[in-house]
């Protein structure tokens, strides 16, 4: 796209976003939604002998029109792909493009190798601001919304078959090197040979910036294993305030775990959820994660789209006729992602609805055959609190060596530069 393109866009009083998907496109793949045949979706039922095969690898190219023809090619991929998660599933790509699919630039890749898929991905094209520059990003699936409603991707990869990731990377670095863009951004991907892949056969020469963040987790496997009782395994101060809290919590009645049993309950929960958090973050002075707008859509159609396959539980613990807490949990394979939470404060000192709410919810996943609960990134106090293991999450960009690249670059390094100079400094006296 020529930069006249870009500021024609910048100018339209009818939206950026909406223009760019326009323009971008066209310059990205051409006519995307054409009328080629499918390769044939892998399922569990493919024999060995396919899943073997090799051959050069090609790339079909597809808009976000033409989802509901390979849906059915991303779902059997996300089955048998060892690197298939909650956010990788079809469930969260359908609900994500029918929010935001038609403000965003994107393709859908399908991986084809003798007329079999053997991976899928989706590229999403967005131009961003850095300072006085613009610079055009395109992220590994979903991601490219506006910052205010970001979904935040987590336990990113490309849906592929085992022993195919170094092709597939490949391939994918051939097809984007022939497109325009200043950074390629991959969100929370999990350190791997995907990963190795994109940076030694799709982005070769390229120095990545990888920033690597922690997502905690408890080991049910293990736990059940010990014959401990959740509230066991954990620290005595943690121990402690539990207990109390919980002790504190029967004065008011039986405490009760429950997940929604059906769609509109759970939608109920949700909505309860939704005003336990926004109360909390707005006392706070903040906008808090479900404000009116695409991302509380969002998920307001992800619940809609996942939660009869069991993929979505809405968890209330709740002592007699109060709510102690509510959680908005993804399943996949056995995993709990704890996602969202919102929680009933009241004052009291005693009481602990965060720390009770997820001592109760880790128990009763225990007790129900669960592998793992997940609380996804972030280095918070109770997470540390309340789980004992923990693995990387890496958030990488390949930036393209151009012009604009290295200014911005350079602006960056002064930046911290004058910002670490302007820090008072401290002599060590003997």
């Amino acid at each position: 796209m020529s930069e006249e393109q870009l500021d024609a866009a910048e100018m339209n009083p009818t939206g950026l976003r909406g223009r760019l998907a326009t323009l971008i496109m066209s310059d990205l793949i051409g006519e995307s939604e054409r009328d080629v045949p499918l390769p044939h979706a892998v399922s569990a039922s493919t024999s060995p002998a396919q899943l073997l095969l090799s051959g050069p690898i090609s790339v079909s190219v597809y808009g976000a029109s033409d989802w509901a023809r390979v849906a059915a090619i991303w779902t059997e991929l996300a089955h048998v792909s060892p690197y298939s998660s909650f956010y990788l599933s079809a469930d969260w790509i359908a609900a994500w493009l029918e929010v935001f699919g038609k403000t965003l630039s994107l393709q859908i890749l399908v991986f084809e190798e003798q007329s079999h898929a053997v991976g899928i991905c989706l590229l999403t094209c967005a131009l961003e601001r850095r300072g006085p520059f613009r610079v055009l990003r395109i992220y590994l699936n979903t991601g490219g919304e506006p910052v205010a409603e970001r979904t935040l991707m987590e336990f990113n990869n490309i849906l592929c078959l085992p022993g195919k990731e170094e092709a597939v990377a490949e391939a994918l670095g051939i097809y984007v090197r022939g497109l325009a863009w200043d950074e390629f951004a991959i969100g929370g991907v999990c350190p791997g040979i995907i990963l190795d892949s994109l940076q030694t056969k799709a982005f070769s020469g390229v120095r990545p910036k990888i920033n690597l963040r922690s997502t905690f987790f408890v080991d049910l496997d293990t736990l059940r294993g010990s014959g401990l009782a959740y509230l066991d395994s954990l620290s005595s101060n943690t121990r402690c305030q539990i207990r109390r809290s919980l002790k504190t919590y029967t004065k008011r009645g039986t405490i009760k775990t429950e997940i929604a049993p059906d769609l509109p309950t759970a939608e109920l929960f949700f909505a309860e959820m939704c005003r336990m958090h926004q109360s909390r973050w707005t006392n706070r002075g903040e906008e808090g994660a479900f404000a009116p707008g695409r991302r509380l859509e969002f998920h307001r159609a992800l619940i809609r789209q996942a939660f009869a396959k069991g993929s979505i539980h809405l968890l209330k613990v709740s002592a007699g006729d109060q709510t102690i807490g509510i959680l908005y949990n993804f399943v996949q394979d056995g995993r709990i992602y704890f996602f969202q939470s919102g929680f009933n404060y009241c004052g009291d000192g005693r009481l602990k609805p965060g720390l009770a709410t997820h001592a109760c919810a880790i128990q009763y996943y225990l007790d129900s055959g669960f592998s793992k609960y997940d609380f996804l990134v972030g280095d918070a106090r109770y997470k540390r609190s309340l789980a004992k293991h923990s693995a990387p999450l890496a958030w990488t960009v390949f930036p393209r060596q151009t012009i604009k690249t290295i200014l911005i670059d350079s602006l960056r390094f002064l930046k911290r530069r004058t910002k670490r100079d302007k820090q008072p400094q401290f002599s060590t006296w003997t």
